[in-house]
């Protein structure tokens, strides 16, 4: 072993240079309000030149772009022609043979539409259940509803333009008052929305009537469950049972809060990756890419993003339950079936046992699917509403 120089590294350690020592961090300074001017200034007129100029670059899909998938679908339902409302679409599967005994209607929750049980309704027809899904006004591919009374911009602009703006400003100041108001009747009640659940169960009740098929096993999936509560209370003599699937009053699976907002709305509608995103996030884990996109495509379709927004805005927050439940004799005497997730989050289990608690006469079975069961559930989900409905015929009314 070659022995080790110590003098040379003693005199290699007194070349080197001495260490630099360490310069502290410069101070931060206090962000300012005039420094940060220049960045809110340019991040609001980059969101407001995108909102201009997205609507031009991204154009509304048209029923020749439309998915396979969903142009399947389309041909394979019909809008019932009702009167005076504008109509509903309607997927329905009669079993093969015979004179059904049973017939489920389903109303699907937000922006889910009947095309989301394009695969529960063959599986209930294949065990000789007569089935329907309904898109309830504005939803799925059902044509929005005409728009409630208002006040009439247009003449409220004509007068601005002919009696000058300031002329509002001198109306405020004597008055105390806004000017350009139609007034309202004395004791008028405002103006219900067409997306309203009571509206939505007047066209339910028109479009049973239509069917022919009343008294019918109602299904409820979601925030669906304000409108087939109205149905049902209005109509106790056309339902034979009730199904809640995930359904809610107050906590829609869809987040249609964010089509409220201009530019994000329109981007995640636009974007196929981040609306799949989206749904798998709060609706159905196992989504696939073409599943999503028949989705997204019916949102675009005239009318529908609003019409998902106007029916959220719109939802019977205050709705309980158990009140419902002991409403009326005919009410009472219905009986009844939750199905709600086991999987989905602690959260929304705990959210179905309030349920539960509210309708504690109810049989509560958890499902291994998501909030939208109906696309990844479908089989096991068809099983039970099957067995359910064909043992109301054992089991009377009490």
């Amino acid at each position: 072993m070659p022995a080790v120089d110590t003098h040379a590294a003693e005199a290699l350690d007194e070349s080197a240079p001495p260490p630099r020592p360490l310069r502290p961090p410069p101070p931060t300074r206090p962000l300012s309000l005039a420094s940060a001017l220049p960045f809110w200034f340019y991040l609001a007129a980059a969101v407001s030149l995108l909102a201009l100029v997205l609507p031009h670059l991204l154009p509304a899909s048209s029923p020749a772009s439309l998915p396979p998938l969903l142009r399947r679908h389309l041909a394979a339902g019909r809008v019932l022609k009702l009167d005076p409302s504008p109509g509903l679409f309607a997927l329905t599967s009669r079993p093969a043979g015979g004179s059904p005994a049973h017939c489920v209607l389903i109303l699907p929750g937000l922006a889910a539409g009947s095309f989301s049980f394009r695969r529960v309704i063959p599986a209930l027809s294949s065990r000789g259940i007569l089935a329907a899904a309904l898109d309830l006004p504005g939803q799925g591919l059902s044509p929005a509803p005409p728009p409630a009374a208002a006040p009439a911009r247009a003449s409220a602009l004509r007068e601005i333009i002919d009696r000058g703006v300031f002329h509002a400003f001198e109306h405020l100041v004597q008055t105390g008052e806004v000017p350009y108001q139609e007034p309202a009747a004395a004791g008028a009640p405002p103006a219900a929305s067409p997306y309203a659940p009571t509206e939505a169960a007047a066209a339910v009740a028109r479009a049973v009537e239509a069917f022919g098929v009343a008294p019918v096993h109602l299904v409820l999936h979601d925030s669906a469950l304000a409108a087939g509560v109205a149905f049902a209370s209005a109509n106790p003599g056309a339902v034979r049972s009730v199904t809640l699937v995930d359904a809610t009053a107050s906590l829609p699976a869809f987040p249609a809060a964010v089509f409220d907002v201009p530019v994000l709305g329109r981007l995640v509608l636009q974007l196929p990756a981040l609306f799949r995103g989206l749904v798998r996030l709060c609706c159905a884990r196992a989504m696939g890419a073409e599943e999503a996109e028949a989705h997204r495509a019916a949102m675009r379709g005239e009318g529908r993003t609003q019409g998902v927004v106007e029916a959220w805005k719109a939802m019977n927050q205050s709705l309980e339950l158990g009140e419902w439940r002991l409403s009326s004799e005919e009410v009472r005497r219905l009986p009844m079936m939750v199905l709600w997730s086991g999987t989905w989050s602690d959260k929304w289990i705990d959210e179905g046992k309030k349920v539960a608690a509210a309708l504690p006469d109810a049989k509560f079975v958890y499902h291994s699917g998501g909030r939208w069961p109906q696309e990844d559930a479908y089989e096991e989900i068809s099983e039970l509403i099957a067995e359910f409905v064909t043992s109301t015929l054992a089991s009377p009314k009490k």
